[in-house]
């Protein structure tokens, strides 16, 4: 079984894109979201509602896969982290490990936000509502399976809070989905970072000495690169990764200079693997590996 505790993720399906106008009328369909987002609340325990989806079914590599999903609706004000949070923030810890006739639970980042708060710096994450979509294989598809989450997250508004959610849902063998929620989980899906998006390429990545610290240079170049809004960074420890300065890099191509801060020094660097995701327009995303010499 593959149930982990979950703090990372693999590639998400394709999916259709749905009309704007009926995301927007699936999403005001869902219970509670608009009030909840409209409030002001200074309270932790009202700022955030947990809740999972059910999407149906799906093929993936070849695999049919259930579609399910993690929503947090948050107040106005309050926000809650990816997996690498930043300069400050908790980032979320995902257990599937009490489900039910579940062989695999893969979860799914969506493409996340950067944030600057006078208390905890540059931070990264989700303000209003985000999805996690999860893509969960049966061991026996005859079965209805049960996923089960225990979430240990963070949120921060005035405050900044550690919180713990259970939730569980059934996802009957052969019930047709429901379509909002299918929708909705759609939606999220197409903010995924892709891996097989051939439009943009990485040219070069290096570590430069600056006068205030280290800086990262990313060149990137393909069709895709004036898109590019940001990168964010992961695989050192110890190192905070900022916003990128982006620049032409001629012939196309862009240069993505990324200040390095946190405890890390250049020898940590050294042949480490870095997982980069980088922005383009629309909130999509696409995931790219590189590795320094």
């Amino acid at each position: 079984m593959h149930l982990a505790t979950i703090s990372a993720s693999s590639s998400a399906p394709s999916v259709f894109l749905l009309g704007l106008k009926l995301l927007l009328a699936c999403l005001a369909a869902l219970p509670g979201i608009a009030p909840l987002m409209a409030q002001q609340v200074q309270d932790p325990n009202q700022a955030v509602r947990v809740r999972m989806l059910d999407g149906g079914w799906l093929e993936q590599d070849g695999q049919r896969m259930r579609l399910a999903g993690i929503m947090l609706e948050l107040a106005e004000g309050w926000k809650t982290y990816w997996r690498v949070p930043g300069e400050g923030g908790l980032p979320p810890r995902f257990d599937f490990s009490g489900s039910v006739n579940v062989a695999e639970a893969r979860l799914l980042w969506p493409t996340p936000k950067r944030f600057s708060d006078p208390i905890t710096g540059e931070t990264i994450g989700f303000q209003y509502r985000v999805v996690f979509p999860v893509l969960a294989r049966p061991d026996d598809p005859g079965k209805p399976m049960t996923l089960r989450l225990k979430l240990d997250y963070g949120i921060c508004g005035q405050m900044c809070v550690p919180m713990r959610a259970q939730e569980e849902i059934t996802l009957p063998a052969d019930a047709s989905p429901d379509e909002v929620q299918r929708a909705v989980l759609s939606e999220w899906l197409a903010k995924t970072p892709q891996h097989g998006e051939g439009r943009l390429q990485i040219a070069r990545a290096r570590l430069m000495k600056a006068d205030d610290g280290l800086v990262l240079e990313i060149a990137l170049q393909g069709e895709a690169a004036p898109a590019v809004q940001d990168v964010f960074v992961e695989g050192v420890e110890l190192a905070v990764f900022g916003k990128p300065d982006l620049k032409p890099g001629g012939r196309g191509a862009l240069l993505a200079r990324i200040p390095v801060r946190g405890m890390a020094e250049e020898k940590d660097f050294s042949g480490k693997p870095l997982r980069l995701t980088i922005v383009l327009k629309g909130e999509k995303a696409v995931e790219r590996l590189v590795k320094l010499p």
